[in-house]
């Protein structure tokens, strides 16, 4: 296979493409193992993106896409590889790979726990990814067994096992005795800029207030935007920072967000989860998925545990340690492996395949 990765080429100034040096480091990483794998690998890296693991002779550096019809016309990729997928220039990216047939493969951070974790997706991330309304099968015997091991293993890393059970999983019903866990975004992040129905944070939170008079809502601001500059309301408690976040979280009956990463790993934690905007589990079952001007009904919420058990398996399945990517042995068994393996069974594509 002849793949290309794509980082920071089109990005525009106030997406700080310095942060992108992170997406190139990763790249690199992969890409060593595929080559290792006999796969054949270049790089389209924006110049302020560039990182030290990166192969010079296979490399080229651009800020833009001035030069990417080029690199694709002599290169010609079967898989083209960017991160996120939904700036303008990896829109860019995508029209011009998919005007020589070269199929994308987007990237994100994973979820369980997110710093340590990316995942790959043909469709698209966040609200564009491949699990978006999907249908997912009944776990059997082997494979809840495979799910309950992988979600053991993620309590043990995030070393939260004295906050939550690790060896069974079920979902709580809604305890309204208890505060309402509401984590909070970054309002500049993508997944609040196009896939959250609220513009603010404070919008977000009134709200809430509005809609549950009485309740208790424990807000948590985002580690990365501290001061959302939430108006004071009745009812509206900003949580400690300093607390540990999931100390908070095993105190409260529910939890309700936009479409945070803590909404999935609540789920895989066993609450029940209400989110208001559009993600990678919309449609899935595994949250209950509410939007502003719909009825608030506590008393009939519920989650089959069987689709939130098949769900969660896929996501845990799906991600992948940052550590596995420059191991060609675990990218061979890599779900994102897997699904290039299923895309391409053309006899000109050669390699470990």
């Amino acid at each position: 296979m002849r793949l290309l990765f794509v980082s920071g080429a089109g990005i525009l100034p106030e997406q700080r493409v310095a942060r992108w040096q992170m997406v190139s480091q990763l790249y690199a990483s992969l890409g060593r193992a595929m080559q290792a794998l006999g796969h054949q690998v270049y790089f389209y890296v924006h110049p302020e993106a560039m990182h030290e693991d990166l192969p010079k002779a296979a490399t080229w550096c651009q800020p833009d896409h001035g030069h990417f019809g080029y690199v694709l016309e002599s290169f010609a990729p079967d898989f083209v590889f960017c991160w996120n997928g939904w700036s303008p220039g990896d829109r860019i990216t995508t029209a011009m790979a998919a005007s020589v047939n070269a199929k994308m493969i987007f990237s994100e951070q994973g979820w369980f726990p997110q710093k340590t974790k990316l995942y790959f997706d043909m469709t698209g991330t966040n609200a564009r990814c491949g699990t978006r309304f999907s249908q997912f099968s009944k776990l059997d015997t082997a494979a809840r067994e495979k799910f309950l091991i992988a979600r053991a293993g993620y309590i043990q890393e995030s070393q939260i096992g004295h906050l939550f059970d690790g060896a069974t999983f079920h979902i709580q019903p809604p305890d309204m005795s208890l505060p309402v866990f509401v984590p909070l975004q970054d309002e500049r992040d993508l997944n609040i800029v196009q896939d959250s129905p609220f513009r603010t944070m404070d919008e977000f939170v009134g709200y809430l207030a509005q809609k549950l008079p009485g309740m208790t809502l424990r807000v948590r601001p985002h580690p990365k935007y501290p001061d959302p500059k939430l108006s004071p309301r009745p009812g509206v408690v900003i949580d400690n920072p300093k607390k540990p976040m999931f100390q908070s979280l095993s105190e409260c009956g529910l939890v309700m967000g936009i479409n945070s990463t803590t909404l999935l790993e609540s789920a895989l934690l066993g609450k029940t989860v209400i989110s208001f905007g559009e993600s990678l589990a919309t449609g899935t079952g595994l949250l209950c998925d509410l939007r502003p001007g719909d009825d608030i009904n506590l008393s009939s919420l519920a989650i089959d545990i069987q689709t939130a058990e098949a769900v969660l398996a896929v996501l845990l399945e799906k991600q992948m340690p940052r550590t596995d990517l420059s191991n060609p042995v675990k990218v061979m068994q890599s779900a994102l492996f897997r699904d290039m393996r299923r895309f391409v069974r053309k006899p000109s594509l050669h390699g470990w395949m």
